[in-house]
């Protein structure tokens, strides 16, 4: 089970990062691991540095991906997006940031059934 969902979750953050570069982001990082765990994918939108959690599911009977990101979640994202902060090299000033959530459903043979980009959430 572990395997399916490990590459499951691979997949979404891949279809997520395909998702936001064709809204224009510049992908910076995949899978950015910090003691705090790890950051799906750290994005620029515009002049905004964007962390991005990515939440999948196959189909929507015990939740949508979403309802996974919770208030802890979200301060483990920001423990993690201020590391990232620290030690990457950024603009002289204080950069603008976010935290973006992707979620994305799967319904039989991995096919995407919904994708919803939710940005700002914390």
């Amino acid at each position: 089970m572990k395997v399916f969902n490990r590459r499951t979750g691979r997949l979404a953050e891949a279809l997520a990062a395909s998702y936001l570069q064709k809204k224009g982001y510049a992908i910076l990082k995949q899978n950015f691991f910090t003691r705090f765990g790890e950051i799906d994918i750290i994005a620029k939108d515009k002049d905004i540095l964007v962390f991005v959690e990515v939440k999948a599911k196959t189909g929507t009977h015990l939740g949508n991906p979403e309802e996974m990101v919770n208030r802890g979640k979200l301060q483990r994202v920001r423990n993690m997006a201020t590391v990232y902060m620290k030690h990457a090299p950024l603009p002289a000033g204080r950069q603008a940031c976010r935290i973006d959530v992707v979620a994305i459903v799967f319904g039989h043979s991995n096919e995407v059934a919904r994708l919803t980009h939710y940005q700002n959430v914390y």
